[in-house]
């Protein structure tokens, strides 16, 4: 990062300038597929994974300028670290494209100089081969040319913004003679284009086809053909993720006199990964009502309606779900969001947030949300898969793996789909302004950096599902802190302030995620979680963790890690070591004494006995590990008395105010809910064991109610309780 901030600082320097040490033609030719052979090599290699790497210019704001009012540039005019604002650049590739970060291509103007070109936040090479966004020959206009110097000090056009390039057709009137083909192709009719279409989608290459059908509509005049070649091109649309257009081309919603199936079938896929699943179901609805003997109509009506049941009552097959999560790569769910009783309000100081509409329980649904955009990286997959890496030099952040996956997804998704572009461009941004049109032209305009701003500022981390960390943080295999590399954007979870003891929980079934209330929450109250898990340590650095979201967490936990003396914090790290070690001598003995228990019970007294506020303002997080100990000790040994009155300690210690967990009838009631953790579930367990053996049934029976409430609100469902906790 300093090393490239050096780089930055001397290419400012000239600034402005006109480069005079340019390479020629046939040496960048050669440089060039020297290291396009280079990558195909390394991207052969077994067992290697690619890092591509890339350090992100300062900030600059994509055309608004229609091309028709930009006039016309040079390669040898251009100034090194300037954006030619008013300016666009005619040029032609002379090579095949190479994908690293972005897509690079040698390319030329009219007068023959040339050019490297790097294109970013292109779509992967899974979605889209390299060779169908820019090939040799391709022809295009850069609007604004950005001219920079490359890390290895060569020069470079460099485009951020997906909707500062265009793409041409041989056959444009901008074209140059001098670049058009030799053979053109004459006399072709619409149909003979429409039938190239039709042979390229069987090929599966789409984005051809798209360009076919598109040329055949110009050559087009009959009402009837403009239908069919556009009902063809929807399909093309449909498969390349451009949902806003293939809709547009089947009529939606005024389908005409003599509506087609495929127009009706179609319009139902788009609106249909257009989460606009009511009008989906009307459309099939009237596609099945015309067309009665299409089973695949049938089918599409039945998962249409699947989705509107969810959508609308909250109701989800959750063991679907996970078995859904734990077979497919990316684990991306077929399922709709289900939105609880919340509502979006302004909150003094912190902007917005998300607010209960009326009284929730523990455990119950407040959202199951799918993800807008998501990011899967296989943390266990061994193999030569490329890894992206973003450096910012201007806010000196860095995104690797599924963050920069992300932006590039995310853009891609917003520069497809503009109709759904304003519930991401409307989340908290920090005091990144961009621009203030969406289109020009009739083509949108996605500004990256907004994306990166607001992907920085809205993203989770997640994992495959939380049922496999909840088994993970249960069986203390969770070695990596929860440091989850996979991510996405859920825009309703995004107005969830944070707080480190929050009212309600987050968990992950793939890329839904599910948040339940893990305390009885009252109306109009606001919804809060925990951005990073509190861990209790009181250390000079716990104010700073939330500096990426630009604020101090004020919570009574923060609170009194400021407000504790150094002198107390210091007994409290001596007692801590004490507990551990003992901790570590019980884990290593067959068996533990009375003394030994003697000694816990009397180190935790002490340390609880450092706050100064009461555990349901300051959870003891810090004594969590012990007290969980103290009680599986004393159940081993069978002390129910004694485990039903170090099961008590805990959940107090955590901030929940209990009744009845004693040897008499009284029921056992959760009063009032404290702080949530994966091992409570553990802990009502052994209060479920203890009353059974004491033979007190109905209490048993609560306790197990308790902890399955718990597993519903660390896990998102209790259908796998029993699996995970047989009886």
């Amino acid at each position: 990062m300093q090393q490239h901030k050096r780089v930055l600082q001397e290419a400012k320097k000239r600034q402005g300038q006109r480069p005079h040490d340019r390479k020629n033609k046939d040496t960048m030719l050669v440089e060039f597929m020297m290291t396009s052979m280079a990558t195909v090599a390394r991207s052969g290699s077994k067992n290697t994974q690619l890092v591509h790497s890339s350090f992100v210019p300062p900030a600059y704001p994509p055309c608004t300028t229609s091309l028709d009012d930009l006039t016309p540039i040079r390669i040898e005019d251009l100034r090194l670290e300037k954006h030619h604002r008013g300016r666009y650049m005619l040029l032609r590739a002379i090579t095949p494209p190479n994908r690293m970060t972005g897509i690079l291509v040698l390319v030329e103007d009219e007068a023959g100089e040339v050019s490297l070109l790097q294109l970013y936040q292109q779509e992967g090479e899974a979605s889209r081969a390299a060779t169908d966004v820019v090939d040799k020959h391709s022809i295009l206009v850069v609007k604004e040319p950005f001219f920079k110097t490359t890390a290895s000090g060569d020069y470079s056009l460099r485009v951020d913004h997906l909707s500062d390039i265009e793409f041409l057709d041989n056959g444009d009137a901008r074209v140059p003679r001098l670049w058009q083909p030799r053979i053109m192709e004459t006399g072709q009719s619409a149909d003979a284009l429409k039938l190239e279409g039709n042979a390229l989608m069987r090929e599966g290459k789409y984005w051809r086809a798209i360009n076919k059908y598109s040329s055949a509509l110009v050559h087009s005049a009959m009402p009837q053909e403009v239908k069919v070649i556009k009902r063809n091109r929807s399909l093309a649309y449909l498969k390349t993720s451009q949902y806003d257009a293939a809709l547009s081309d089947t009529g939606f919603p005024d389908f005409g006199e003599e509506t087609s199936d495929k127009a009706l079938f179609r319009a139902a896929e788009a609106l249909y990964h257009l989460t606009r699943y009511e009008e989906c179901r009307q459309t099939l609805e009237k596609l099945c009502k015309l067309f009665p003997t299409n089973q695949e109509a049938v089918a599409a009506l039945a998962r249409a309606q699947r989705r509107c049941d969810e959508n609308s009552t909250g109701q989800f097959d959750f063991k679907l779900l996970q078995a859904e999560a734990k077979k497919h790569r990316p684990p991306h769910l077929d399922h709709a969001t289900y939105t609880g009783p919340v509502e979006v309000r302004k909150v003094k100081g912190k902007g917005r947030g998300l607010f209960a509409t009326q009284a929730m329980k523990a455990g119950d649904l407040v959202l199951c949300e799918k993800a807008f955009s998501h990011a899967h990286v296989d943390d266990e997959k061994e193999s030569n898969a490329s890894l992206t890496l973003l450096m910012n030099v201007e806010t000196e952040k860095g995104f690797m793996g599924g963050q920069a996956d992300l932006i590039q997804l995310i853009t891609q998704k917003l520069y497809k789909n503009p109709s759904i572009a304003s519930g991401f461009t409307d989340l908290y941004h920090g005091a990144y302004e961009g621009v203030n049109t969406n289109s020009v032209g009739g083509k949108p305009v996605v500004d990256t950096f907004l994306v990166e701003r607001t992907m920085a500022l809205n993203v989770f981390g997640c994992p495959i599902t939380s049922l496999k960390s909840h088994k993970d943080v249960s069986s203390a295999q969770d070695t990596k802190g929860n440091k989850f590399h996979s991510c996405g954007i859920w825009i309703k979870a995004s107005y969830i302030n944070h707080s480190c003891l929050g009212n309600v929980r987050r968990s992950f079934i793939g890329d839904m995620m599910i948040i339940r209330a893990a305390k009885d929450i009252e109306t109009l109250t606001e919804l809060l979680f925990p951005y990073e898990a509190p861990d209790g340590i009181y250390a000079a650095k716990s104010g700073q963790k939330f500096t990426n979201w630009g604020f101090v967490c004020t919570c009574p936990l923060c609170g009194d890690i400021r407000d504790t003396p150094s002198t107390v914090v210091t007994q409290r790290q001596t007692l801590l070591q004490q507990l551990n070690r003992l901790c570590k001598a019980s884990s290593s003995s067959s068996s533990t004494g009375i003394d030994m228990t003697k000694k816990f019970e009397r180190l935790m007294k002490a340390l609880n006995e450092t706050y100064t506020r009461p555990a349901e303002q300051v959870p003891r997080l810090l004594l969590w590990d012990p007290q969980l100990l103290l009680i599986r000790i004393y159940m081993e040994q069978h002390h129910l008395t004694k485990g039903l009155e170090a099961i008590g300690k805990i959940l107090r210690l955590l901030g929940f105010t209990v009744m009845g967990l004693d040897r008499t009838a009284a029921g056992f009631v959760v009063a009032k809910w404290g702080h949530v953790v994966d091992h409570l579930v553990e802990v009502f367990l052994h209060a479920r064991s203890a009353f059974e053996q004491l033979a007190l049934g109905e209490k048993s029976r609560q306790a197990e109610q308790y902890a399955r409430t718990v597993y519903r609100v660390v896990v998102g469902e209790d259908v796998s309780f029993d699996q995970t906790y047989p009886s």
